[in-house]
C-alpha cells in the first residue's frame, strides 16, 4: 500500500535559500561595485561566467589566500558557497543594477539641483 511505483519519480533536491547574512553580503558586494564604478564590467563578467558557476566557485577556494586581504576569510567562505548556485549571480547582478540605477537617480537629481541653484544665481544678478 504505502510502496512507490518505480515509475515515480523521486522528488527533486531543493537548494537552501540565502541566510539574511548571505543576502547582506551580496549587498555589500553590490554597493562595492557601484561605487568604484565597476558595474558594467562586473555585469559582463557575471553574465558571461554564469554557466560556469560551479567550476568558478572552486576556483575561489584556489585564489582564497590572495583574496583575504580584501574579505574576512567567513565572508569569502560564504561568497565562495553562495557562488556554487546559479541563482546567487542572478542575485547579485540583480542588486548591482538596483544600487547603480539608485546612484545614477541620485546623481541626476544632484545636477538638477544644481543647474537650478545656477539658474537662480544668474536670475539674481540679472535684477540687482
Amino acid at each position: 500500500m504505502g510502496e512507490k511505483s518505480p515509475s515515480a519519480r523521486p522528488e527533486p533536491e531543493r537548494e537552501p535559500e540565502r541566510s539574511p547574512e548571505d543576502d547582506a553580503l551580496l549587498d555589500r558586494l553590490a554597493e562595492l561595485t557601484v561605487r568604484h564604478r565597476m558595474t558594467v564590467p562586473a555585469i559582463f563578467f557575471l553574465e558571461s561566467v554564469k554557466p560556469l558557476s560551479f567550476v568558478g566557485s572552486q576556483a575561489l577556494y584556489f585564489f582564497e589566500p590572495m583574496v583575504r586581504a580584501f574579505f574576512s576569510v567567513q565572508d569569502y567562505d560564504r561568497f565562495a558557497r553562495m557562488m556554487e548556485r546559479r541563482d546567487t549571480f542572478e542575485a547579485l547582478l540583480r542588486r548591482i543594477e538596483r544600487r547603480d540605477d539608485d546612484e545614477r537617480l541620485k546623481e541626476q537629481e544632484r545636477r538638477d539641483r544644481e543647474k537650478t541653484e545656477r539658474a537662480e544665481g544668474k536670475r539674481r544678478k540679472g535684477t540687482q
